[in-house]
C-alpha cells in the first residue's frame, strides 16, 4: 500500500480516480483550493491550498510515496495564467517532492501537446507515446513544458517521472475522435499504479489512452513501463450509440482545440 499525493483532486478527473485509487488499497491526500464534492473518507486527508503554496505543498507531501500532478488550467487560457497554473505549479510540485525524498511523479500531461501532428487515421499505431512535442495552443506549450521539468527532475534528482499524455477523458466517448483517443478512468488508474511501482530513475512519456480499437496512438512507451491499458472506446458503446457521436473531421491529434483563439479563454 502506497500514500498518494493528488494534486487538483477536486477536478473532474480527479474525483474519479479517488475511489478507484481506494479501491486499490493506497491511502490518498488531497490537494485542492476547493473542498471535492465528494466527502473525504476513511484513508484520505485533504489539504487546502494550491500548487503554487509552498506551505500547503509541504503539508500535503507529508507521508507520501508518489504524487498524481493534475492541478492545472485544462484548456486554453490567457499566457500569463496558464504560465502560473501550469508551469511554475509544476516546478513547485517537483522541487517540494524532491526536497522531501518524494521520487515518482506521474504529471498530467496532454494530447494537446502534439495536438498538431497530422492524425494519420489509416494506420494504427502510428504515433508513438514519446513523439516530439507539436502544440496547438498556449495551453499545449504549457503541457510540452511540463514534460521538459518532468525530464529535468528526473536527471538532476534521480525520480522516476511519467509524463502521461491523456486524450478525451470520461466514463464513456463523447465523440467520434474519442473513439481513437479516449482516456478511461479504470485504465488511468492502472498508468498511476504502474507509476507507483516504478523504482528505475527516469523520464517516461507515454500515451495515456485505453486501448481504443484503430487508434494512431503507440502504447508501448507506456508498456514499456507496466502500463497495460484494458478498455476500448469502441467496447463501450453500440453501434447506434457510435454512430451518434458529434464529428469530427479535423485531421490533426488534438481536433477542434486547433480553432481556439491563441490565449482566449475556451469558457
Amino acid at each position: 500500500m502506497a500514500t498518494l499525493l493528488i494534486t487538483g483532486a477536486a477536478g473532474r478527473i480527479g474525483a474519479a480516480l479517488r475511489p478507484r485509487l481506494r479501491a486499490a488499497g493506497h491511502d490518498l491526500v488531497l490537494l485542492d483550493e476547493r473542498t471535492p464534492d465528494d466527502p473525504v473518507s476513511p484513508g484520505e486527508r485533504f489539504v487546502a491550498g494550491s500548487v503554487n503554496d509552498v506551505d500547503a505543498l509541504e503539508n500535503a507531501l507529508a507521508g507520501v510515496d508518489t504524487v498524481v500532478h493534475l492541478a492545472g488550467i485544462p484548456t486554453e487560457a490567457p499566457w500569463d495564467d496558464l504560465i502560473a497554473a501550469n508551469l511554475t505549479g509544476t516546478k513547485n510540485v517537483l522541487e517540494r517532492a524532491a526536497a522531501n525524498g518524494v521520487l515518482r511523479v506521474m504529471l498530467a500531461s496532454s494530447i494537446h501537446a502534439v495536438g498538431l501532428v497530422p492524425e494519420p487515421l489509416e494506420q494504427p499505431g502510428s504515433v508513438p507515446g514519446d513523439r516530439l512535442p507539436r502544440p496547438d495552443t498556449y495551453y499545449g506549450v504549457t503541457k510540452a513544458g511540463m514534460e521538459l521539468l518532468g525530464s529535468l527532475f528526473a536527471d538532476r534528482y534521480d525520480m522516476s517521472v511519467v509524463s502521461a499524455r491523456i486524450g478525451a477523458f470520461g466514463e464513456r466517448p463523447s465523440s467520434s475522435r474519442a473513439l481513437l483517443m479516449w482516456s478511461s478512468p479504470d485504465d488511468l488508474v492502472r498508468l498511476v499504479l504502474a507509476t507507483v511501482e516504478l523504482r528505475e530513475p527516469g523520464h517516461h512519456v507515454v500515451w495515456a489512452l485505453s486501448r481504443n480499437s484503430g487508434s494512431p496512438a503507440d502504447l508501448s512507451a507506456g508498456e514499456a513501463i507496466g502500463f497495460v491499458p484494458h478498455d476500448d472506446a469502441s467496447a463501450v458503446l453500440d453501434a447506434d450509440a457510435r454512430e451518434a457521436l458529434p464529428p469530427d473531421d479535423l485531421r490533426t491529434l488534438g481536433g477542434g482545440m486547433v480553432e481556439l483563439p491563441l490565449g482566449r479563454s475556451a469558457s
